[in-house]
């Protein structure tokens, strides 16, 4: 199996399979994301919104259900697939384009009024790729759109592995195996995993995720280099809204293009 490949089945393993297994938690998660979404970019429904890295499409499919018109991105093909068969099975006009982040078809330039990025999606690459992806989330928002980033909070990362690091659960017939670690010196969160299904003789590794964790002031520092500037941030994706502070273990921005805001007085609430 390629590289390419194997990603594909992990990531419709992990964003189609696991999500399905627990689909009563995720998808009372996904409305209370979509709730917060709404209220932290001001949304009023007519704007055009892209969610990049989308994966199974279950925040695009939540936003077209309330009727915003919605693109949901990513590369892996098979998960683009169900998130297409879900909308088609719901009668929602979602679409779902095959692509890669770092290099967002030339026709998103200026079209949306809002691009979520969500689940620490933006710290796959080095730096100067994540600084790259950052401009082109600049390039692809209207004037006065909205850019909401989802990070973990790399200073709050030893309470976030407390309940993520490692262990086994449960997905369809199978157990998946997670193993975490972070490595200070370089702000890099190391995952892996490993699926065992003994009915089928399935004993499968995961290639490996490496995710460069930003504090704040890295964060703002590559907004504010894409012409975008922090607007408001918040300790977690959900109502009501949480100010992001000292405990908080994800950090969520909001950033607006060809605006100018002081980052040290941007609200958090």
């Amino acid at each position: 199996m390629s590289d390419r490949a194997l990603r594909d089945w992990w990531e419709e393993l992990l964003q189609v399979h696991e999500f399905a297994h627990y689909r009563d938690y995720a998808e009372d998660l996904t409305r209370r994301e979509v709730d917060f979404l709404v209220q932290a970019l001001g949304l009023s429904g007519s704007e055009t919104i892209l969610d990049l890295a989308c994966g199974g499409g279950r925040h695009s499919l939540e936003l077209a259900r309330r009727g915003f018109t919605v693109v949901g991105l990513d590369a892996a093909a098979p998960v683009l697939a169900h998130a297409r068969a879900r909308a088609t099975e719901e009668g929602l006009s979602v679409s779902f384009v095959l692509g890669d982040m770092r290099a967002l078809p030339a026709d998103f330039a200026g079209r949306f009024d809002a691009i979520l990025v969500m689940n620490s999606s933006i710290g796959f690459f080095d730096d100067a790729t994540n600084t790259a992806v950052i401009a082109g989330c600049a390039g692809a928002l209207a004037p006065t759109g909205r850019l909401l980033l989802q990070c973990i909070n790399p200073y709050q990362i030893s309470a976030y592995l407390q309940s993520f690091r490692n262990g086994w659960y449960t997905v369809g017939p199978g157990f998946v195996l997670r193993e975490a670690s972070f490595e200070p010196r370089n702000a890099v969160l190391s995952l892996s995993y490993r699926y065992l299904d003994a009915a089928q003789g399935l004993d499968v590794a995961h290639p490996g995720d490496s995710i460069r964790l930003y504090g704040f002031p890295e964060l703002a520092a590559l907004l504010r280099g894409a012409g975008l500037h922090p607007v408001s941030a918040f300790g977690d994706a959900v109502l009501p809204p949480e100010p992001f502070g000292e405990q908080s273990q994800w950090q969520v921005i909001v950033a607006v293009r060809d605006r100018t805001v002081d980052v040290g007085n941007a609200d958090s609430d």
